[in-house]
């Protein structure tokens, strides 16, 4: 495997020139899928090492390095990929497969302009998504997830998502199929049933989610089989035994969700970097609460465990209507739905009226899996059916 650096990367890793292997021509498929070129850049929130593979594009990254770190790279970098691609869902034998092929790492300098232009351009594009940063971590999991699913251009008018090239050239190389993104893929999914505490409803819906996914992939997730309008701050939260504090995974987008949180009492963790499978199986049962002043609590209950070869999130079935946002909370709904069905009371028309942009949308399964398929990139509440 050939790492080409720039002269940035190389003075940080101690490489000296008569150490440098040939650049060679690594712009060429098979060769270019084993080569990634390489940068060390100041981001807001500190150093980075920035991989990006030649032939997908597909970009890594090391956050913050230490000068142990630095001693032992290749082993940090081949560690960096295999974690990448298997939060992707990616077979172990196939990532295993790739590193062999791939052989020993190699250190060269940086090739011809163009390849220095796009990795340019992955550098940029990571600087527009720190917040799935890590600080805690140097191998990050979730930035490639999303800098991998931006579009990306040839040059000659064709257009391709990283993580699906990806994907595809293992098929080439580790299967030898030109059609095998489906045995790529090992991908460990959740049945998770999903229900409303709301006394006298049954309001559930049931999904399957993999299980690298984030807490905040699984908040879109839910927003989406509500069709809520995430207009309102949340967060998750595990119960966990006696001895252990309890543990609220939170989102950080807004300053007041972290400024009224106590530390002193709970574990707190921030949603884009808990991955499902860190806290199931080992519990069952999270809580998610929607909305703080209407208080959605929503019960999220590990059903199973199956495998599949695909990487998404899919609806299974579900009941009842969930109530319109800023109804007013658990008073509100009864109120609402006593007006709306006693049509002679002087109320009625206006209530209805009010609920047609409040109330739940009705989608086909199909129209609620092509939404859940986009979850992985975030979610916004469209007025549109779409």
């Amino acid at each position: 495997m050939l790492i080409q650096c720039t002269k940035a990367l190389l003075n940080q890793i101690g490489i000296k020139h008569s150490e440098l292997a040939s650049s060679g021509d690594y712009e060429q498929f098979p060769s270019s899928f084993m080569s990634w070129h390489a940068n060390f850049v100041s981001l807001d929130k500190g150093k980075a090492i920035i991989l990006m593979n030649n032939e997908t594009r597909y970009p890594i990254v090391i956050y913050k390095p230490k000068k142990k770190d630095l001693f032992k790279i290749k082993e940090l970098i081949c560690e960096a990929i295999s974690v990448a691609l298997r939060m992707e869902g990616v077979r172990k034998e196939v990532i295993e497969t790739y590193m062999a092929k791939a052989g020993e790492i190699s250190f060269s300098q940086t090739s011809g302009r163009s390849m220095v232009a796009k990795m340019n351009n992955a550098v940029r594009e990571i600087g527009f998504m720190q917040e799935f940063l890590d600080e805690e971590t140097t191998i990050q999991r979730y930035i490639s997830i999303a800098a991998g699913r931006l579009i990306q251009g040839s040059g000659t008018n064709e257009y391709f998502y990283p993580y699906e090239k990806m994907l595809q050239c293992l098929g080439i190389v580790a299967l030898n199929k030109s059609e095998a993104v489906d045995e790529v893929l090992d991908v460990e999914l959740y049945q998770l049933k999903i229900q409303i505490n709301l006394e006298g409803h049954d309001i559930w819906r049931r999904v399957l989610v993999p299980s690298t996914y984030s807490f905040r992939h699984l908040h879109h997730i839910i927003q989406t089989v509500f069709d809520w309008q995430n207009y309102h701050l949340h967060e998750f939260v595990v119960g966990r035994g006696e001895n252990e504090r309890l543990l609220q995974i939170v989102m950080d987008d807004d300053p007041e969700t972290m400024e009224f949180v106590n530390f002193d009492n709970v574990e707190i963790r921030k949603e884009q970097f808990v991955a499902l499978e860190d806290i199931f199986p080992k519990y069952n049962v999270v809580s998610y609460e929607y909305d703080f002043g209407d208080s959605w609590e929503h019960t999220i209950t590990l059903e199973k465990v199956v495998k599949s070869k695909s990487f998404q999130a899919t609806y299974i079935d579900g009941n009842g209507e969930r109530p319109p946002e800023d109804v007013g909370g658990a008073p509100g709904f009864e109120e609402y739905l006593s007006l709306i069905e006693n049509k002679k009371h002087p109320m009625h028309h206006e209530m209805k009226a009010w609920a047609e942009n409040q109330k739940e949308r009705k989608f086909s399964p199909e129209k609620i899996d092509q939404r859940l398929k986009r979850t992985i990139s975030g979610y916004s509440y469209s007025p549109f059916s779409c």
